[in-house]
């Protein structure tokens, strides 16, 4: 009980530390800001929810304490939340009738986290809405903002701005697919970490098996196809909401390449080519891998492949 109390303590303040450390102009602070969640997801891998809630609680106040309550909210909302949700998801299981555990499909912890993600996105564009008026107009104002500040500190922006504004709308739906990534490259470092240490709650997750639910296809169809229709402040909406709905079938996508890839001799190899890759040619890739997971729907490669 001390040994878990002591890893409870710690992994709070370590949180509190990696979030508080972009307040506090250290070197690196972007780098470390984007593990925030690592500590607490461990624990809750390795000693469960209530662990992870207790850890939670413990970093919540220590950035109250020293970061306010606006830096509270955000941790609240944009690190703990979804730290919890994927702990306490991730850790549900059942006892068939053969004696086994059957533990929670990861596929569904993913549709739980990217509704989460789009839950906050619609809340927070609804807020920008009611306070100014105008998504687009406060948008545009922020963007030309950021600029004239990178044009004053020397920085070469001529001509960026119109281009930046015309894609103003996917930009909400960038900043939640990367928070939803962000969260699932913790989780995965966590259990990890948690397996090499010999205390996760979980046996680990092949990655190759992740199935989808049933209502990602048609969410993601319904929000595209608004976001090719919309325009003015409902675009915001539709193009982030198919932004966020796309991120399950990038991890399909990436499920099939490793189905593929088990069947190579040299598998670590070539999943290392593929993500560097990936890393070089991002966009154009991503999509591409999108487009693999979705057509995994009706071509069903894992299943050719096995």
């Amino acid at each position: 009980m001390r040994r878990e109390l002591l890893l409870t303590g710690l992994a709070a303040a370590a949180s509190a530390t990696l979030y508080l450390s972009l307040t506090l102009g250290v070197l690196g602070a972007p780098l470390f800001a984007y593990f925030v969640q690592l500590p607490l997801l461990f624990v809750g891998f390795s000693l469960g929810s209530a662990s992870a809630s207790l850890a939670g609680l413990g970093a919540l106040a220590i950035v109250i304490l020293f970061g306010g309550s606006i830096a509270a909210l955000v941790f609240l909302v944009v690190q703990l939340g979804p730290s919890l949700l994927a702990v306490r998801q991730a850790l549900l299981n059942s006892t068939a009738e053969d004696g086994s555990i059957e533990w929670y499909p990861p596929g569904l912890v993913l549709g739980h986290l990217v509704l989460y993600a789009a839950t906050v996105m619609v809340l927070a564009l609804t807020w920008v809405r009611l306070a100014t008026g105008s998504i687009d107009s406060a948008f545009t104002a922020g963007i030309a903002h950021v600029l004239d500040q990178f044009e004053a500190a020397g920085g070469a922006a001529s001509g960026m701005g119109q281009q930046i504004v015309d894609y103003a709308a996917i930009v909400p739906g960038i900043v939640a697919v990367s928070w939803v990534l962000m969260t699932l490259v913790n989780a995965a470092f966590a259990q990890f970490l948690a397996l090499r240490a010999g205390q996760a709650q979980r046996p680990a997750i092949a990655f190759a098996k992740l199935w989808l639910p049933r209502w990602c296809g048609p969410a993601l169809g319904v929000t595209a196809l608004a976001a090719l229709l919309v325009g003015g402040d409902a675009a915001y909406f539709a193009q982030g909401l198919a932004a966020v709905f796309a991120v399950p079938y990038l991890l399909q996508g990436l499920a099939v390449v490793h189905s593929a890839a088990d069947k190579l001799k040299a598998r670590g190899l070539a999943l290392t080519g593929f993500y560097v890759i990936l890393l070089l040619f991002s966009w154009p890739l991503v999509v591409g891998v999108v487009l693999l997971g979705l057509l995994e729907d009706w071509a069903h490669f894992r299943r050719r492949l096995a």
